[in-house]
């Protein structure tokens, strides 16, 4: 598998099990609780473990603030750093994609508390 896909999955699993927890143990999910704070700093480090080595194999030189951006801000950075590093055309094919991870981990979210509330309540 490559990077993009294990980052992929990493966020899939952190999307998924998280909100299922939450709700498994706590019985709700909170938008901006302890949960959603936790779910939201698991997915730094497989989306810049991409943007690195995706830079990398651009030969992008991206500068500090980028770097930071991505950790901090990544649906500001990112689009920025597509279109920096792909150009115009396929940057913007980039971000579609990247629009549609966001979808997809929305889902999965969703999906998670579902399956939180289908459980069984722990004894």
């Amino acid at each position: 598998m490559s990077v993009t896909g294990w980052a992929l999955a990493a966020l899939a699993a952190v999307s998924l099990v998280l909100p299922m927890l939450e709700m498994y143990f706590t019985g709700q999910v909170e938008e901006l609780g302890k949960w959603a704070l936790a779910q939201n700093l698991l997915s730094i480090p497989p989306i810049f473990w991409w943007y690195h080595v995706d830079k990398a194999k651009r030969n992008y030189r991206a500068g500090p603030l980028m770097n930071a951006g991505v950790v901090a801000l990544p649906l500001l950075a990112l689009p920025i750093y597509f279109i920096r590093s792909r150009g115009w055309k396929r940057g913007a094919l980039s971000i579609a994609k990247g629009i549609a991870v966001v979808a997809a981990i929305t889902l999965l979210g969703e999906a998670g508390e579902w399956l939180g509330k289908a459980l069984p309540l722990p004894a």
